[in-house]
């Protein structure tokens, strides 16, 4: 099996090491694999009372922190995709206010949202396996916040990671 190693630092933006960080190993597939597990059995751990409980008023609930996890990836994977294809794509997911958090967590349960986390996972893993190191490391548009394929798929891991650690933590731990 091949290994597609950890990024460098200077392949992502200043914020990206804490989420690179928070995940262990030097193989990415097998990182996403065992980030997969994890993530699923603790949204199958989540009792259906407990899944619109926020943990303190105008924050997301359960539900929404999912469905953050299900864009983010797809946000994620599409960069690295336009990356590894050398697609110039400006593509920056707004920050803090300007998040549209307009989920449709209301009409969705966890079992139909932890099935579409389950597909990203797997097309994202796909998508992963087929580049080569020259794809995974392409990162030559200039003027624009420095990624690589490879800094992006790290960063699949460790966000969902830093996710998953704030459920169990704020959310689950009552």
């Amino acid at each position: 099996m091949r290994i597609i190693g950890r990024p460098k630092l200077e392949d992502a933006p200043n914020w990206y090491p804490y989420f690179f960080n928070l995940s262990t190993g030097n193989n990415l597939i097998e990182a996403m694999e065992n980030n997969k597990t994890r993530m699923l059995d603790l949204i199958h751990s989540i009792p259906n009372s407990l899944e619109n409980y926020a943990y303190a008023e105008n924050k997301w609930t359960i539900k929404q922190v999912f469905i953050h996890l299900a864009d983010d990836e797809r946000y994620y994977a599409y960069k690295a995709f336009c990356y590894s294809r050398r697609v110039d794509v400006l593509l920056e997911i707004p920050q803090g206010e300007a998040y549209n958090t307009d989920f449709n967590a209301q009409n969705r349960t966890l079992k139909d949202i932890s099935e579409e986390l389950l597909s990203i996972r797997n097309a994202t893993i796909t998508l992963f396996k087929s580049m080569t190191d020259e794809m995974l490391d392409f990162k030559d548009f200039p003027g624009q916040v420095t990624y690589s394929a490879r800094s992006l798929g790290w960063m699949v891991v460790g966000h969902n990671i830093h996710h998953c650690n704030f459920l169990e933590d704020r959310y689950l731990s009552r």
